[in-house]
């Protein structure tokens, strides 16, 4: 078993169905550090209160005002003159890209890419969309942290929405479940 700083959200939907989000890579910081900056801003500029209370709610959609916001500023318009996303689907579809959703299985766990378990009817779409928006809230302040309190803020950011934090890649941590949690 492997042990190292990453820090992967898990975050129950219901008492039988889990999500695993392995955080976005630095690149894709990098590329979104605009939006990403920005929508931890508006969620925690207005205290910890706020953000803890609206933050996991609001977040995606902030995310997404940010976007057409940052967009404007660019001057990146679409052919009809409106303002594009600013990169903001694009990072949706790569937190989505890296969530995984575990069901019980059989033989054990079943980890299942978001779409598929929403037409197995594992999630439904506003499951989705309560979890992505979680997932953004989790990603602004870890992102934003530096390295040596990123595992603190990581911690405190979970707990809020009932998660919690691994280092274990997503095998290893299944592997580290009592036999009994799947059904």
């Amino acid at each position: 078993m492997t042990i190292d700083d990453r820090i992967r959200l898990v975050l129950p939907i219901s008492q039988t169905v889990t999500a695993y989000h392995t955080p976005i890579s630095r690149e894709v910081f990098e590329a979104n550090y605009r939006i990403i900056s920005a929508t931890h801003s508006a969620l925690f500029g207005k205290g910890l209160e706020y953000a803890a209370q609206a933050g996991p709610v609001v977040a995606r959609l902030r995310l997404l005002d940010e976007g057409r916001k940052d967009a404007i500023e660019r001057k990146e318009f679409d052919r009809d003159g409106n303002p594009t996303d600013g990169g903001a689907l694009a990072l949706l579809r790569e937190i989505k890209r890296l969530t995984v959703i575990l069901v019980p299985g059989k033989d054990g766990w079943d980890m299942l890419p978001v779409d598929e378990a929403i037409r197995a009817g594992h999630i439904d779409s506003e499951e989705w969309s309560e979890v992505e928006a979680a997932i953004v809230f989790f990603t602004c302040p870890c992102q934003m942290a530096r390295r040596q309190v990123r595992k603190a803020v990581a911690d405190a950011v979970s707990s809020v929405m009932g998660g919690s934090v691994t280092s274990l890649e997503l095998t290893e941590w299944i592997a580290s479940l009592p036999k009994s949690t799947a059904v």
